[in-house]
């Protein structure tokens, strides 16, 4: 499931587009007030407020304790990130790109607007003047940028610790949301591909850019895209024998993956008595990886798996092979 930092310039709607992407991925948003509320048991209204008005506080000890304010903040989210396997999870704001930089499966997202923008947004929520509106966005954006510099040591506007930067000077809250929401889906499939070689014995060879082999791969590539059905090229490699040293001496690339089926699947141009060598490896993927559901695609059958295929994308999640 999703791990989604969202970082946010104040008036840049950053709120309302975490709460509806918690409403859309049915969870809740860890934001500086949930922090507050949960993270540090029962505190005084005196304590609460200074957590509240000052980072500084932040690096004081607990009463009875060794730890900072800090400790725990930081012990509490990366805690619930360890934990989030089966839950999508959103930190809002907290410095939650810094703190979660190279967790595996975190993405991280900053929402930025022109000052205009930022302006309106404040002055029509408190029903303020411009003028007024930027006297709060100065006191805002200096007391955020100095508690992530306080707390973690870090500038939270370097470009280079987010994977989406969305502006929403003409983007709206849903089409950030769809945003959001799409790539965290494709970006937790290629995480979960990559952690299961650690289980499976497979080899990673998920790519940032496809390059086709052949025309024929780029041909059904386009078919699978023009109905909707999700496809990643080659993104493992199978060892099915191996040396008397343990070096591998054969291996299967499967050419696709096709999420919604789980299938993978090795297309081949060659009349079918001549492809000896990959029905053997084909054998021995199922033997080796029991679960795996990989077949070959002769030239006979390329037309015929297309339409079942397009018969089943985007109705249901039963393999071809279940029809």
């Amino acid at each position: 499931m999703a791990i989604i930092t969202i970082s946010r310039q104040n008036g840049s709607l950053g709120d309302e587009i975490a709460d509806a992407l918690a409403s859309r991925l049915g969870t809740t948003v860890i934001s500086r007030k949930y922090a507050l509320d949960n993270f540090f048991g029962e505190i005084n209204p005196g304590t609460l407020d200074r957590l509240n008005e000052s980072a500084k506080f932040f690096e004081t000890t607990l009463p009875g304790s060794t730890r900072t304010y800090a400790d725990i903040l930081v012990e509490r989210i990366r805690a619930l990130a360890s934990e989030s396997r089966d839950k999508d999870l959103i930190i809002l704001g907290m410095g939650g790109s810094v703190l979660l930089s190279g967790f595996p499966g975190a993405l991280h997202v900053r929402v930025t607007a022109s000052e205009t923008t930022r302006l309106n947004t404040i002055a029509r929520k408190y029903h303020i003047t411009t003028d007024e509106a930027s006297e709060v966005l100065n006191i805002a954006d200096r007391k955020h940028k100095k508690f992530v510099r306080t707390v973690y040591g870090k500038d939270i506007t370097s470009p280079e610790q987010f994977d989406l930067i969305l502006n929403t000077d003409r983007l709206s809250v849903d089409e950030c949301v769809d945003a959001i929401a799409e790539l965290a889906r494709k970006h937790d499939l290629r995480v979960r591909l990559s952690e299961s070689n650690e289980n499976t014995g497979t080899i990673d060879h998920q790519t940032r850019n496809t390059a086709f082999k052949n025309e024929t791969e780029e041909e059904f590539a386009r078919i699978l895209s023009m109905y909707n059905i999700e496809w990643l090229y080659e993104p493992k490699t199978f060892p099915v024998e191996w040396d008397a040293e343990g070096n591998v001496t054969m291996a299967i690339s499967p050419d696709f993956y096709l999420p919604r089926f789980n299938l993978y699947l090795e297309l081949t141009t060659m009349d079918q008595r001549y492809v000896t060598k990959k029905n053997k490896k084909m054998r021995l993927v199922r033997e080796l990886y029991p679960g795996t559901n990989i077949r070959i695609v002769y030239k006979k059958d390329f037309n015929e798996l297309v339409d079942r295929l397009k018969m089943f994308g985007g109705l249901t999640d039963k393999t071809p092979e279940d029809t």
